[in-house]
């Protein structure tokens, strides 16, 4: 057992505690070699030899927060020389039940709303001291084998610090880079979800040291904020994060308010959009009792709450009840932070990454299952799925488009329109296979949405659907189209795609013969396509590759014109035109077809004549007038 100096025991002690009777009573629970054995037990819980520096920071939050409305420092500071470390904080000082809790193996002050109030986790300190000393209000002491408070002269403090020494063993040589690589580990997250510590300062003697600070957050709403943490190490850079940060309170079975529990979003700053932010997902996300644990959550945000934890406090048993309820607390409150980003115009493909996604990662009857159920859910029942035009619908709305030509092409009422529904609209064109194929996946499989592509779409196309869209939409349907003719062709043959100059729709072809053609300069008694749908190349080269062409001059005469002039009464209102139409097919650079016009002009009577004797006008074949 390591002595406490003769001279600290004669000069300047403080009242404090009854450290001998505390002494008695463990020596008569423990004994020497029990109290030891047990103490070695406890200090032997952690796997991470610093993992002492998160409890030491546990007892302060919490002697801040017992400081009731007290307004002083927030700091907590760690000061480190190769002979020992110190802890330095302004919280409530020490009373006996305290002293009495940390020289206790099991034993705690803490209330259900505290996070570590001595007991059990102040035994971690031991992986590095022998003799640890506290140094509060009226208590000035040392503890021996883990249970035994001895009496030590008042040190050198201001008026309601309170100093924490572990002086290092002589024998450990690691001890002092160890303790720096942990203060390094904490970093400025350490204090996100803090009430009372403000800031964590830590130097080593002669070397490094680092700051975290956190700024006071902004009330967003009546649960969330934005809180700013900051850090700076050495002489790196300084680390500026944000965080978007929901909480709703809990209770316990006796309706005791015991805390809240709480996430956390990342923030970034939006480009070009000053005062903007956005969220984005975390790599790793370890759930949260104050402190981090080595839990992961998968998830892409942080989960914190007041959780009962192992001994060790690193690990959170999954099959507490307490626990369970915290975890459905938490799935409610993700989905009000949902609304919450979509009303802000946050909620999009960057903030759907950070959602629990993947059902291999959340299976049934898993610790985070709850808030896979949840999201699910939500998303079916809410509107709560970005859409390509900056909305939200819920899954039963949404349509996925396999191209974005798709979603540009076709609206949101032309889509609820070809699928029978009230609402429809395209999601964002952010999710695609190439750039979000998880999330791709997970509305496809879990959500039912169907994605849409041009083989699955222009079915659908029908008469009425297609005379209600304005010319300026057909043509650019005919441009969309025009390359997938060869995938589309047995939709297309049987489709009305082919506007007519009066606006209805007809097939392409009937019969194999075409059923319209293209506008051309001569004028003709074809059906003919209006022009205004056919003004692009690109809509040209489609309604040729249907079979639609401008119309043959000679073909229009003889299927159009001549037959009029073969019954019995005609009507030469239109004779002018006629024979200049006539005239245009005779110039063809076609010798086959003009010899086809020439054969039939003179087997018709198509020419008008005066009669020598009586002055009437009659039409006669070519061959039998002068």
């Amino acid at each position: 057992m390591r002595q406490v100096p003769s001279y600290l025991l004669l000069k300047g002690v403080a009242v404090g505690s009854n450290y001998e009777a505390i002494c008695d009573e463990n020596r008569e629970n423990y004994g020497t070699k029990g109290a030891q054995k047990s103490g070695k037990l406890a200090a032997g819980l952690y796997d991470d030899r610093t993992h002492f520096i998160f409890e030491l920071l546990q007892n302060a939050e919490d002697a801040l927060g017992r400081r009731g409305e007290w307004h002083g420092s927030r700091k907590v500071a760690f000061s480190l020389n190769p002979s020992r470390l110190t802890l330095s904080h302004f919280g409530k000082p020490f009373d006996e039940a305290d002293v009495r809790s940390v020289c206790d193996i099991a034993e705690s002050t803490k209330n259900e709303a505290s996070i570590g109030r001595f007991g059990l986790g102040f035994k971690s300190v031991y992986t590095v001291t022998d003799l640890p000393e506290i140094h509060s209000g009226e208590e000035d002491f040392a503890i021996e084998n883990y249970v035994f408070p001895k009496r030590l002269a008042r040190s050198a403090r201001a008026t309601d610090e309170t100093q924490i020494i572990l002086p290092l063993k002589p024998e450990d040589a690691s001890a002092a880079q160890d303790i720096t690589a942990g203060f390094r580990h904490l970093g400025p997250r350490a204090l996100l979800f803090l009430r009372h510590i403000d800031e964590i300062n830590w130097s080593v003697e002669g070397g490094a040291s680092g700051f975290y600070l956190r700024n006071t957050p902004d009330s967003l709403g009546p649960n969330v904020q934005r809180i700013t943490v900051i850090g700076k190490e050495d002489d790196r850079p300084e680390v500026d994060q944000n965080w978007l940060v929901f909480h709703r309170d809990v209770f316990s079975t006796k309706q005791l308010k015991v805390g809240r529990v709480e996430i956390g979003f990342s923030l970034v700053a939006v480009n070009d959009a000053p005062g903007r932010w956005a969220v984005r997902p975390l790599a790793k996300s370890p759930l949260v009792a104050f402190f981090p644990t080595v839990v992961e959550s998968h998830l892409g945000f942080l989960v914190q709450g007041p959780y009962r934890t192992t001994p060790s406090r690193d690990n959170i048993p999954p099959s507490e009840p307490w626990n369970q309820h915290l975890v459905k607390e938490t799935s409610g409150l993700l989905v009000e932070a949902m609304r919450w980003m979509r009303d802000k115009a946050m909620l999009d493909v960057a903030a759907l990454r950070c959602l629990p996604l993947e059902r291999e990662r959340f299976p049934k009857e898993s610790r985070f299952a709850p808030m896979f159920d949840a999201v699910r859910q939500a998303f079916q029942e809410e509107r709560l799925l970005p859409t390509f035009d900056g909305r939200h619908v819920t899954a039963h709305q949404a349509k996925l488009a396999r191209t974005q030509e798709l979603r540009e092409l076709f609206s949101p009422e032309q889509v609820a329109a070809l699928f029978g529904s009230e609402v429809a609209a395209w999601l964002s064109g952010d999710i695609t296979h190439d750039k979000a194929a998880e999330i791709r996946q997970y509305l496809m499989s879990e959500l039912d949405i169907e994605e849409i592509t041009p083989t699955k779409l222009v079915p659908s196309l029908t008469k009425s659907f297609l005379e209600m869209q304005p010319d300026e939409w057909v043509l650019r349907l005919y441009e969309f189209l025009s390359g997938q003719e060869k995938a589309l062709r047995r939709h297309l043959d049987t489709l009305p795609l082919i506007r007519l100059e009066d606006g209805t729709h007809v097939v392409a072809r009937v019969n194999g013969m075409a059923n319209a053609f293209l506008p051309s300069a001569i004028s003709t008694s074809f059906p003919t396509m209006r022009r205004a749908v056919c003004a692009t190349p690109e809509a040209r080269l489609f309604l040729i590759s249907l079979g639609i062409t401008e119309p043959d001059p000679v073909d229009d005469v003889m299927l159009n014109l001549l037959p009029k002039y073969q019954q019995s009464k005609v009507s030469l209102d239109d004779y002018a035109n006629d024979i200049e139409r006539i005239r245009r097919a005779f110039s063809t650079d076609s010798a086959m077809q003009r010899e086809r016009l020439r054969q039939a002009l003179r087997n018709t009577n198509f020419v008008v004549v005066v009669g020598t004797g009586d002055g009437i006008r009659y039409v006669a074949k070519p061959g039998g007038i002068y």
